[in-house]
């Protein structure tokens, strides 16, 4: 029974047992109820969700700590339900079900599969795809499928920084680990505010050398160090700042209403889940973002948003002139 037909099959039963009846109009309660909507998870708990996953798998030990496992097992069980419903609700079923008899019907399972069973599962997977790339279908499997590569990057990740780890610490001499000691030990009294001696200074700008020279001898980059600044928000601005950015919040949703972006941001998703460096990926990021730019451009937050940045630089640039003042004054 193809899909045609069995629809028409539960046209046909909906309207023997009375769930139907032509001409009499139905109460809009009513119809929504007869078909139910797309479970999908909020965006809220979809980031709490992505956060706890990401703690975990870098909190693993490796690729085969039980947390790890459980997570991907997990992960993997949830995405199979979630392909199950889908492949329903596309009416694939059926022909899934008859590639799955015609491949145990192979003599030989490890073969590799003949042209004419090829071509079928191609033409589902094409088909599948197609329907999957709808803006605003199947929210669940894409949440899913996002899930699941994200956690086999992170993993993928963990790995190799892992190996690295490992090669490094191989090559290191016991006498830089040594002194690698002594870093860690001048990191603790800088950030407990104590000063260092010129020895323990020598010593550290040595150890950071040897340090060095021995990444370079593993065939690593040293991209280059130099110290953090951070800059702090003056706290008669925290207040503004924090209500500037709720503002910029808000706009952007609206913008993203105003300028007919909803549709581009699902097919985004949708194109993420496929190929996340994909070309289509990189022209829909910058469309969105210039409609999002442009349609910022003419509203008041930007005035408020210079207006801060204004204040903010005049700020700095009086606390570093009072610095320099300072400076000059000492002997």
């Amino acid at each position: 029974m193809n899909s045609e037909q069995l629809l028409h099959q539960r046209m046909l039963k909906f309207r023997y047992i009375g769930g139907f009846q032509e001409g009499i109009q139905v109460e809009p309660e009513r119809k929504r109820n007869m078909k139910p909507s797309e479970a999908n998870t909020p965006p809220a708990d979809l980031e709490s969700e992505l956060a706890n996953l990401k703690k975990k798998i870098l909190e693993a030990k490796g690729p085969s700590d039980p947390v790890t496992i459980q997570v991907l097992e997990k992960l993997q069980e949830d995405l199979d339900n979630e392909m199950t419903k889908a492949f329903i609700a596309m009416g694939l079923e059926d022909k899934v079900e008859s590639l799955k008899l015609e491949l145990q019907r192979t003599p030989i399972p490890d073969q590799p599969l003949n042209k004419s069973l090829q071509e079928k599962a191609d033409k589902i997977m094409q088909e599948f795809k197609q329907k999957l790339s709808q803006p605003g279908a199947y929210l669940g499997l894409k949440q899913k499928l996002y899930t699941v590569n994200m956690a086999s990057r992170l993993i993928e990740l963990k790995n190799k920084s892992e190996k690295i780890k490992t090669e490094v610490n191989q090559k290191i001499p016991t006498t830089v680990k040594a002194k690698i000691d002594s870093l860690k030990t001048a990191s603790e009294k800088l950030r407990n505010g104590d000063s260092l001696d010129t020895n323990l200074v020598e010593e550290v700008e040595k150890a950071k050398k040897e340090l060095e020279d021995v990444l370079r001898s593993a065939n690593l980059e040293i991209v280059g160090t130099r110290k953090r600044t951070n800059v702090a928000v003056p706290p008669e601005l925290e207040e503004e700042v924090a209500k500037v950015n709720a503002e910029i919040k808000e706009e952007m949703e609206r913008a993203v209403t105003r300028s007919g972006l909803s549709e581009k941001i699902e097919e985004l998703k949708a194109e993420i889940v496929k190929d996340s460096n994909s070309e289509k990926v990189k022209e829909l990021e910058t469309e969105i973002r210039e409609g999002i730019a442009a349609t910022l451009s003419v509203t008041p937050v930007k005035k408020k948003v210079e207006s801060l940045r204004e204040k903010l630089a005049s700020l700095t640039k009086d606390d570093a002139e009072s610095k320099v003042v300072a400076e000059n004054g000492r002997w």
